[in-house]
């Protein structure tokens, strides 16, 4: 027994150390597991506040707006565990962020420190309809490691009791089931806090929601001044006008006089609506071939009225002109609208010069630069870089309404071509818009041409479709001063069965109706009366602006006599 004992005692305490090893590696792979998992929930909660922010902050970057994109950043000061926020826009740009420890933001991605002890760096990119245009970086506290020790040391102890079994099975259960309890609670404190970051993110929601109606009525509020004050002198000029016309023994020349100041009001008018539609991506356009050269001469009077006596127009155009496929309206608008800023720059009166240069494009093809050009105070580099900015103005309130440039930069890109600004405070500024050059064909008309008088018309038998009692009678008085003969419907449905019932060479039709629209019925009597021809009008259709018109011809309201007539004319001889 004595050989039999002391062998056995030899043997347990290898028996006994082999299996806490076992359990004890067992132990180490659950905590690296472990390690592993919490790893990886940490990394998803700092993500998703990562992403919060990267959320709110595309139309900081979109818009380039520091101080919104700030606001936002702000709101993560009150949790301690975040050392550094940083923004940057698409150029790698620092626009906006914070560090803990007092240390300036690096202000570009190339300049960001590594990591530092205890941290953790979490970014996401901005995106605006699949495009990159930004980037968050966090920087946030890792686990203490106090605690972290702490864990990992329970984890091992309870390792160790387990490795105990041989010798205390009783003791073991106990302390796993501490253990099991510890783990519970930590379990259910995750849960809460998991539970306090959804009511967190919610919270944030509706602050972000808030903040963009905001945004929105604050711009809203903008443009409506704007155009308040701008249609109250169209008004003044027209009323004003209107009172003279009604006076007694005017002069004849007074008389005409006061007409065209009417006319000339209503066509800004007509403009300033055209500028809001364009802007809004609600106007149908109507691209043309126009020769630039002829088209800046006709405009050289208006231009000249525009800006003013204290202003010296210069026109220095091209020797060889070039010809461009753009909508005419809009092209005149906006030159009207660079010239206008240009009038504001130079409130003691100075230079403006127009001057078009034949240009090489980039990859092959010829484009033509308009450079408008004024001696006025220039731009500082905020200015200029919020310039294109929907609603932004320099101008006080009621006095703008900051649609002006950005009316330009879209009708550009939406015409093939660029535009950009070179000023410096003190030096004026140089407006300078790109237009691609196209071939010429028969079909150019230049601007002169279209200047001249009303074309004698052949008398019609006319069906007139207009919800407006007004505006029908006014259409009804302006073709029958034509010789035409017209009978007049209030609705779609009633221009049907006139149509069905009597002959008419042609139809005139509004396109937003009560009931059956200006394009149903063009559709409906193209089916049943194919060889009869239709003329819409519109000041403002959504329909057209999506889907158009199906090639018929459309005229916007307000439109004039010699617009309608040639747009009747058309259609007539397009159908014969």
């Amino acid at each position: 027994m004595k050989d039999v004992i002391p062998g056995k005692w030899r043997s347990a305490p290898i028996a006994v150390f082999g299996a806490a090893i076992l359990i004890l590696l067992a132990g180490i792979a659950i905590i690296l597991q472990y390690n592993v998992s919490y790893g990886q929930e940490r990394l998803e909660q700092v993500q998703g506040l990562v992403d919060i922010l990267a959320a709110s902050e595309a139309a900081p970057l979109d818009f380039d707006d520091p101080v919104a994109a700030q606001e936002s950043v702000n709101a993560f000061r009150v949790n301690k565990q975040v050392r550094m926020v940083a923004v940057y826009d698409r150029n790698g740009r620092a626009i906006a962020g914070y560090d803990r420890s007092g240390s300036p933001v690096p202000q570009t991605i190339e300049a960001l420190r590594p990591e530092g002890s205890g941290a953790m760096r979490v970014s996401a990119p901005v995106e605006k309809a699949g495009e990159r245009i930004g980037t968050i970086y966090f920087d946030v506290d890792s686990e203490a490691g106090s605690r972290r020790f702490t864990r990992y040391s329970l984890m091992l102890v309870l390792a160790f009791v387990a490795a105990l079994v041989v010798t205390g099975l009783g003791i073991a259960q106990a302390q796993l089931r501490e253990a099991n309890r510890e783990l519970t609670d930590r379990a259910d404190a995750l849960s809460q806090a998991n539970e306090l970051l959804e009511e967190q993110m919610e919270e944030r929601a509706k602050a972000e929601e808030q903040l963009r109606q905001s945004q929105k009525m604050q711009a809203l509020g903008q443009l409506t001044g704007g155009i308040a004050h701008d249609f109250n002198n169209l008004l003044t000029v027209i009323q004003g006008s209107a009172d003279m016309l009604c006076r007694p023994e005017l002069p004849e020349a007074k008389r005409m006089r006061f007409a065209k100041a009417i006319v000339q009001a209503a066509n800004n008018a007509a403009s300033l609506t055209s500028q809001l539609l364009s802007f809004a991506r609600r106007q149908p356009l109507k691209p043309e071939q126009i020769e630039i050269n002829s088209l800046i001469r006709d405009m050289e009077d208006m231009i000249d009225r525009t800006i003013g006596e204290r202003i010296e127009l210069v026109l220095d155009l091209a020797a060889e002109g070039c010809t461009v496929e753009v909508d005419k309206a809009q092209l005149q608008s906006a030159i009207l609208n660079i010239a206008t800023n240009s009038h504001h720059a130079m409130a003691d009166g100075g230079t403006l010069t127009i001057r078009t240069v034949n240009v090489e494009r980039d990859g092959g093809g010829r484009m033509i630069a308009t450079e408008i050009s004024d001696t006025g105070q220039g731009m500082d580099p905020d200015t200029l870089d919020r310039a294109f900015e929907p609603f932004f103005t320099t101008k006080g309130t009621g006095k703008g309404t900051g649609l002006g440039l950005s009316q330009v930069y879209g009708f550009a890109t939406q015409s093939g071509g660029e535009v950009d600004i070179d000023s410096k405070p003190g030096d004026g500024t140089t407006v300078r818009l790109l237009l691609p050059c196209v071939q010429t064909d028969a079909a150019v008309v230049s601007a002169a041409a279209l200047a001249g008088g009303i074309a004698e018309q052949e008398p019609s038998s006319i069906l007139v479709v207009e919800d407006n009692a007004e505006v029908g009678a006014f259409a009804e008085a302006l073709l029958s001063e034509l010789g035409h003969k017209v009978t007049r419907a209030s609705s779609g449905e009633e221009a049907l069965k006139l149509a069905r019932s009597q002959d008419f060479d042609i139809v005139f039709s509004d396109v937003v109706m009560p009931g059956m629209g200006g394009l149903k019925l063009a559709e409906t009597l193209a089916r049943e009366k194919p060889e009869l021809p239709v003329v819409l009008a519109t000041g403002y259709s959504q329909e057209i602006a999506e889907t158009g018109a199906g090639g018929r011809p459309v005229i916007l309201k307000p439109y004039r006599l010699a617009t309608l007539a040639e747009a009747l004319s058309g259609a007539l001889r397009a159908h014969k």
